[in-house]
Order: structure tokens, then sequence, then C-alpha cells
């Protein structure tokens, strides 16, 4: 259980930096999108950052807080940031404690999210109608945010997974492991553990569209957004594709090539073909980070369709 625990802090809960060798976005590649950093201390005296994107004319009264996935922070998600400003709406994210430009050793626990998210909020004590977009751990961060928050009722789960213990099991495949892990994560972060969105799901009025693929190779579709349309809420809406894996909003083709790129990336390493940063920043540069993020204009529309009519 040492090695498999081991392995799932490391893997999971470690520290989350930028790859210098992996091309990012920034608010610069889009034109007339506006950027705004800022800092504040979290209830564990963390310096977390969050940040803004709008354009000008942005729709006042309404804000989309976007919630990355595990990672090095937001930027990775700037191509999808840019699709929601492009709708009119201002954007609140931020880099989760120990990743990105936040502070922390570590990220520590796969509910330490939502503890920066409710703490962010209860920082900015915003006016605003909020509503929620959230990929993979943030998507499963914005259920936890929307089911403690009366005053949030709209979020976009993508490719979000529901239950923690659900989704440890995935991972690791044998349930007697699975539940160590979640005695780890009840330790890690008493607070938020106990969360049963299952149970806020098969009843909650709240506006919900879950997008899914059902090849998503990190987040299982049965083990998660399955269950969730076997509940038969009518507030609850879906989005189910194929072919899509962990990222639903590309294109296939853009899928695709990113697998590959990254398959290929992984193996050249693994042969220490690109033992050094300078052969891993010139393989990388003759790749297309526009190709392998190509957004799906009908699944990005119908986001906005969800969002500005239900």
């Amino acid at each position: 259980m040492g090695i498999i625990l081991n392995a799932y802090k490391k893997n999971l809960l470690g520290r989350f930096d930028k790859d210098e060798a992996v091309p990012y976005y920034s608010y610069k590649d889009f034109p007339g999108l506006q950027y705004e950093e800022k800092t504040f201390l979290n209830s564990i005296n963390v310096m977390v950052s969050y940040f803004y994107y709008y354009r000008e004319g942005f729709i006042g009264d309404k804000i989309v807080i976007f919630l990355p996935g595990i990672g090095p922070g937001h930027t990775a998600y700037l191509k999808e940031i840019n699709e929601l400003t492009l709708m009119g709406y201002k954007v609140l994210t931020l880099d989760y404690t120990g990743c990105g430009a936040s502070k922390g050793e570590a990220l520590g626990s796969l509910n330490h999210p939502t503890r920066d998210v409710n703490d962010l909020l209860m920082y900015l004590d915003m006016k605003e109608e909020i509503m929620l977009v959230g990929h993979s751990l943030g998507a499963y961060t914005a259920l936890n945010v929307i089911n403690e928050h009366d005053e949030i009722k709209t979020a976009v789960i993508i490719s979000g997974f529901v239950s923690l213990y659900n989704q440890i099991k995935f991972i690791v495949k044998l349930s007697p492991f699975a539940w160590r892990l979640c005695r780890y994560e009840k330790k890690a972060e008493p607070d938020y553990y106990n969360i049963d969105n299952f149970s806020y799901l098969s009843s909650t009025k709240d506006r919900l569209l879950f997008i899914h693929s059902k090849d998503d190779n990190v987040v299982g579709y049965k083990s998660s957004t399955a269950i969730v349309e076997s509940l038969n809420n009518k507030n609850i809406k879906f989005l189910i594709v194929d072919k899509k894996r962990h990222n639903p909003t590309y294109t296939t083709d853009a899928v695709k090539y990113m697998t590959d790129t990254f398959s290929e990336y992984s193996k050249l390493i693994k042969n220490k073909n690109l033992d050094t940063l300078p052969k891993r920043k010139y393989f990388l540069s003759q790749k297309s980070i526009d190709k392998m993020t190509e957004m799906d204009k009908n699944v990005i529309s119908e986001i906005e369709y969800f969002l500005k009519n239900y």
C-alpha cells in the first residue's frame, strides 16, 4: 500500500509547474483579450493567484468561473477561456494551491481545489450571477461548489468525476486500495471529503450540462456521467460524444494529433533521445499547438446555448 500511496501522492497530489519544453498560450495570443492577475491568502495562509479574462463590452451582471483540471494551472485552458469571453462573459479562474503561479509545496488533496474556490468566493463576495465551467478535477470541484452554494445555479461539467471514491477506484482498479487512498484523502481534507454529489444530482433543480466522451481514459464515463444519466433528473442536460478521450471540447482530429504527439514525445524521452531541455523544446516546436487544441465549434455552441438559455 505504501508504494501505491507514494505513487498517488507523487503523480496526483504533488507540486505542478509548467514543463519548460511545452508551449502554452498567453492572453496576447488572442487579439482583444484582456487580462488581470491578483492574489489572496487562502484559509491555510497560502498565496493563491487568480485571474480575470474579458473583452470590451462584457456582460456585467454575470460571471463565469472556469475551474482547471489537474496540472500546472489555468494557462493550459486559455483556448477554452477565450471561447467563453467571445460569448460575452467575464471569466474568473485560478491556479490551485501548489499549481502554476500559486504558492504551496503541493496540491495535497483532490479536495483542496474545492477549499481554494470556496475561500476565493468568500474573499471576493461577488454580486454577479455566477456560472461554473470545469474540466476533469475542475469539473469535480465545480460539482462540490455548486452543491454547497445555493446562490450558484448553473454549471458545465466537462469530463468530470462525481465521486472521489469512484475516480480513485477507476485509477487503481482494486476496491481495497481505493478505500485506503480515500482514507488518506479524508485525513488530508476532512472538511470536504463527505460531500455527496450523487444525492445532490438526484434531486437538484440547478441547471447542469454534463459533457463526456465515452472513450475517456482519464475519468471513466461509466463510473461517472453514465450514473448521473441514470438518475433521470430533467434539470440535467447531457452532451455525450465519442473518440474525444479526455478532451470533448476539441475536434477528433485535434485529440488524435495531440495523443500521437505526446505518445511519440514520451517514447523518445524514455529512449533517451530527448535527454536535454533544448532537444525537448525543439521537438515540440515542430508540432502545432493550434492543431492539437482546435476547438469543436459544435460543442462550444452547445455550451453557449446552455449558458444563455437555461
